[in-house]
């Protein structure tokens, strides 16, 4: 209690340092908070897209339907592929009319056929994008190709790959950032401290004359660089908590995910709080213990 009772003295004696010290570790945290949500969202639109992808396989008519069952039997066994999708010609029918309900003249050339112009088609799922070579390798055997018309591969892999990188990029310069400022909070955590033991140099010398050990010395100023850290934490979490509340009906109208963050901040990122206020007050204590060094050996 008398370690903390010295930190408060000696932290409203230099307040503004103090203050200065305390908005640096506050932009540090906050830098690193941000990351961590973008982060965080990146990882959600990636798994969005992944499970997006798919591969149409489109079928010719009057096909055999021995060879569609074999078809389909192999890549229902395939490891690579999740769920497989058959649509029959008349299903076919019905979404492309549903498609097009408001083109009139595209209703009235179905009409005036006297049979449907649509053949059936596979919807394929997997469970890793990145193997649907393996399984059109499957689909393109010459055995199968009186059943298949075409294929449509909708190619997510280009955009996650520009995504991956954009995610890395932001994630790159929002740690740079909070390095810079985790320098900045050592350097002014110790002028802070320094200054602070200077203003107790004599008091420190006779401390150390009627026998108080390092650690008796040292404490104090350890828990005042600990306070810096703890407030800046409090405020960090006082403010993303309540941007990612205010934020998030936008955040989900510009992703279009069903993800909420704020939710998950607030209930499943409890080692992210807990690691963002252990790496402060490992920032701190660094800072601290530098500046009082030189008093220790009065």
């Amino acid at each position: 209690m008398r370690f903390f009772k010295l930190a408060l003295q000696n932290f409203f004696r230099n307040f503004w340092l103090s203050l200065t010290s305390i908005i640096i570790i506050l932009l540090m945290l906050f830098s690193l908070s941000l990351v961590y949500a973008f982060n965080t969202l990146g990882q959600q639109i990636l798994s969005s897209f992944k499970n997006k992808m798919d591969l149409g396989v489109y079928l010719n008519q009057n096909i055999d339907l021995n060879q569609l069952n074999l078809l389909r039997s192999e890549l229902e066994n395939m490891d690579e592929i999740k769920e497989v999708y058959y649509l029959t010609p008349e299903e076919s029918l019905e979404n492309f009319k549903e498609k097009h309900i408001n083109d009139p003249l595209i209703l009235k050339s179905l009409k005036e056929l006297n049979e449907n112009p649509l053949g059936g088609a596979l919807t394929l799922k997997f469970h890793d994008p990145s193997d649907y070579e393996k399984v059109i390798s499957v689909i393109n055997r010459p055995v199968y190709s009186a059943l298949i018309r075409d294929q449509n591969f909708y190619d997510y892999q280009e955009l996650i790959r520009a995504f991956n990188q954009f995610n890395q990029k932001i994630t790159g310069a929002g740690l740079s950032i909070s390095g810079i400022f985790a320098l900045i909070t050592i350097l002014i955590i110790f002028t802070t401290i320094k200054l602070g033991a200077l203003s107790r140099q004599r008091e420190i010398k006779i401390m150390r004359l009627v026998g108080a050990s390092a650690w008796a010395i040292r404490t104090p100023f350890l828990v005042e660089g600990c306070l810096y850290a703890f407030v800046a934490w409090i405020i960090n979490s006082a403010l993303i908590i309540p941007l990612v509340y205010f934020s998030q009906p936008y955040l989900q109208q510009f992703i279009e995910l069903d993800f909420n963050l704020f939710i998950y901040l607030k209930t499943s990122a409890f080692y992210f709080w807990l690691g963002l206020l252990l790496f402060a007050l490992i920032v701190s204590l660094i800072g601290s213990s530098l500046a009082i060094k030189k008093y220790l050996k009065f």
